[in-house]
């Protein structure tokens, strides 16, 4: 049994950080083609991305924030971790109006109501 648990924890950690990935893949500038979702392309992937810079009112990055997709009902649609620049990029299922809610420890929370029609937005909180 011990050995078939671990075969199970093994199996899980490569999926667990596969899915933090597709984010990451967005730092290098060598790789456009994770950065730009075709739209109406192979595969299931989301529709638009929403991507901008978390910053305080000062204009200074803020890396470490919890970046939360969220539909106006509540439901979660995608979360990342701002990078130590504060940028950040979330997965868009389609156009519509979503919330978008960036949490630091160091700063206030805030929630932005966005709007999201065909193709990528910026959108710096």
């Amino acid at each position: 049994a011990a050995m078939h648990l671990l075969g199970k924890a093994n199996w899980w950690l490569p999926a667990g950080l596969e899915r933090r990935l597709p984010h990451l893949a967005v730092e290098p500038k060598e790789e456009p083609a994770t950065v730009e979702p075709a739209t109406g392309s192979e595969g299931g992937g989301p529709a638009s991305v929403i991507h901008g810079f978390i910053r305080t009112a000062d204009g200074e990055p803020v890396g470490d924030a919890d970046v939360t997709l969220l539909t106006r009902g509540g439901r979660r649609l995608d979360r990342v971790t701002s990078l130590a620049d504060g940028s950040y990029i979330v997965a868009v299922p389609a156009p519509g109006t979503y919330l978008l809610a960036a949490t630091s420890p160091a700063h206030t929370s805030r929630a932005r109501q966005v709007d999201v029609g065909e193709g990528p937005l910026v959108y710096d909180v």
